[in-house]
């Protein structure tokens, strides 16, 4: 496991004498190696905390292993979270400074009650498929942003559902720009698309992944702003998923009738290595299975006592509503965080997809 202490204290030491050599202009270069430098360890030390965590989680969820193991394993999990915030952050700070950006990056903050009354949404999915969606606080604020697409061929018969849902980190570049800028890449290659063969294989989440990493490394270097996203499309002939997770929180699949589990293998945040290759992954999507997919602010919103409401017990509500229509999915899921919040308002915006299988 990585000390980020240690490695905060060098990259602070580092930038802070990269900003002082700035001050002579003979040193420009050497400043840029330096900080270049800085930022090639943080950007190693964010996909090993990302790797330590797929490790740690997918440890816990092993249920062989004694219950005293797997939640050590868990804590673990959850301590390489918060490095890997932290990490983050201070690739954020170096990029500022690499910039010579003096102004001070306004930060999004949100705090709202958890609502009544839910604007629950019906996204675009081929027949075999129900799809509901909530943002909070709204569909058009903050960070979070989902996009669905129905794949027809030039035959008109149904190919597939295409989903990406992802969480803009840092905001001092306006959300609503980095929202568009997504929306218009998927767009892009939708009408690529010039048969229904190659419709499916330009949508592989893989390839879209590294099409909008590669973009948005260009569009915002050195302005320290982040992705975590998952991307999946679900093939209409073959019941099959195909995802890829940037960064974001591992999703949950409810299986053979009521039996949950997480996805793993989560890869690096979006926007940090420009030449990352990310990969697919590939499950079984049939009839009855439910898929369940969130944001970090579901997970982390917390009680009155400091506790978070975590995965758990997003899992236990799927666990007893699995069989319900999936906007009575969403609706438990909110019941139980309003219960637990006990009129503590939310802090971060939340976004929550569920999507049913309803086969033939």
């Amino acid at each position: 496991m990585i000390l980020p202490d240690s490695v905060l204290t060098a990259v602070s030491r580092s930038r802070g004498e990269a900003m002082a050599k700035s001050e002579d202009k003979t040193g420009g270069n050497e400043k840029l190696s330096e900080i270049g430098q800085v930022l090639k360890v943080l950007s190693k030390a964010i996909a090993r905390e990302t790797a330590a965590f797929n490790y740690y989680y997918r440890g816990s969820e092993d249920k062989t292993l004694p219950a005293g193991v797997r939640g050590l394993l868990e804590r673990l999990a959850e301590e390489e979270r918060r490095h890997r915030y932290l990490l983050l952050n201070e690739y954020k700070n170096v990029q500022k400074s690499w910039n010579d950006d003096d102004s001070e990056v306004k930060e999004h903050s949100a705090s709202y009650p958890v609502p009544s009354k839910l604007d629950i949404s019906t996204l675009s999915a081929t027949t075999d498929l129900e799809i509901t969606s909530l943002s909070l606080p709204g569909r058009f604020l903050g960070g979070d942003n989902i996009i669905s697409e129905a794949i027809v061929g030039r035959d008109n018969s149904e190919k597939g559902t295409f989903l990406m849902l992802y969480d803009v980190m840092g905001h001092s570049i306006e959300t609503t720009e980095i929202n568009a800028l997504a929306a218009r890449l998927l767009g892009e290659y939708i009408e690529a698309s010039t048969s229904a063969r190659m419709e499916m294989d330009l949508l592989s989440p893989k390839k879209i992944v590294c099409h909008l990493n590669e973009r948005f490394s260009e569009k915002f270097e050195g302005q320290g702003v982040f992705l975590t996203l998952l991307c999946i499309l679900i093939d209409y002939q073959e019941k099959m998923m195909t995802f890829t997770i940037a960064g974001h929180e591992p999703p949950f699949l409810v299986h053979d009738r009521g039996k949950v589990g997480s996805l793993l293998n989560t890869q690096l945040i979006i926007g940090v290595d420009s030449n990352y290759l990310y990969r697919d992954s590939k499950v079984p999507f049939e009839r009855g299975d439910v898929f369940c997919i969130f944001s970090d602010g579901l997970i982390e919103a917390s009680n009155p006592a400091g506790e978070i409401f975590g995965r758990d017990r997003i899992a236990s509500c799927l666990e007893r509503s699995w069989n319900l229509p999936p906007r009575e999915i969403i609706s438990d899921i909110m019941d139980s965080l309003r219960d637990f919040c006990s009129g503590r308002p939310l802090e971060d915006e939340i976004s929550i997809v569920v999507i049913c299988s309803k086969g033939d």
